[in-house]
């Protein structure tokens, strides 16, 4: 009798508290940062006249960085990672909330602005990533590995591509090159996103296929790698007036950033992919 290919597919990997500790913080150090950021630029986008929607971004700039400064200081035990991690899941979660809902007000013409529609999508994706995260680590759980690659090419491939679009919108349109790099940019990820989704989509609850997903995780290196470094030449053009733009350099640093952990997450892939091939799971 052949098995269905959803009964196939690998369980969850278990975290050993060492993992589960260095993790959870890296994953606090860098998300509550980039929250508080989003709290600041949101409330720079709002009209002048909505000012209980800027008195909210306020107070929670505030609250993210009480949090950051405390996950710096949080000792590596399971007990306040725990906790530290179940109380920046209820801060983002009530942000998360507030951006889901400001979207709604933004499509239906109630609040002007200039926070863009994808934009504030955008972030509110990158919060509920950061909640699932600290769930699962909370849960000693990680995904199968060709589960996590997946997942993590999916959402961080979109993110990319729309940095790119983004970066694009920004720039003066009188400085041609560097929009025609940035939407090549967008249009170079948006080829490997939609492969990975096709992966996606024949991979689902099946058995693993290595080589495939680690060429996924490959040439999203390389793409990723490329963007942080056009990045980091534009933030440094950006801080010496070089470039005419509207970008502020706390955000060009922020998308820098954001890159280099979508690198940081590649690496770890590719670890957790080798440790695996190395123990003759495939």
């Amino acid at each position: 009798m052949l098995i269905a290919p959803e009964y196939k597919a690998s369980s969850p990997e278990s975290l050993t508290e060492q993992k589960f500790i260095e993790r959870s913080l890296t994953e606090n150090k860098f998300w509550l940062r980039i929250m508080k950021e989003h709290a600041l630029f949101l409330g720079e986008g709002f009209n002048r006249k909505d000012k209980n929607l800027i008195q909210q971004t306020d107070r929670f700039f505030v609250h993210f960085e009480q949090l950051e400064r405390r996950s710096h200081q949080t000792p590596k035990t399971v007990h306040d990672v725990r906790r530290l991690n179940e109380d920046s899941i209820q801060l983002v979660y009530g942000f998360r909330n507030f951006k889901r809902n400001l979207l709604i007000l933004i499509i239906n013409c109630k609040v002007t602005g200039f926070n863009f529609p994808l934009l504030v999508d955008h972030i509110a994706r990158e919060a509920e990533y950061f909640i699932r995260s600290l769930q699962k680590f909370n849960q000693g759980i990680l995904d199968p590995i060709q589960d996590a690659i997946i997942n993590e090419n999916v959402f961080w491939l979109r993110i990319m591509l729309e940095h790119s679009r983004f970066i694009s919108q920004l720039i003066d349109s009188s400085e041609r090159n560097l929009v025609i790099t940035a939407r090549k940019f967008a249009d170079d990820f948006e080829i490997l996103l939609n492969q990975a989704r096709d992966v996606e989509s024949m991979l689902y609850n099946k058995e693993p296929v290595y080589p495939i997903i680690g060429k996924m995780n490959k040439d999203s290196e390389s793409a990723a790698t490329e963007l942080r470094d056009f990045k980091k030449a534009g933030l440094e053009l950006i801080k010496s007036c070089q470039i005419k733009s509207v970008v502020n350099p706390l955000l060009a640093d922020h998308v820098v950033r954001e890159a280099e952990h979508f690198l940081y997450m590649i690496h770890a892939l590719e670890n957790r992919l080798e440790k695996k091939q190395k123990e003759g799971t495939m």
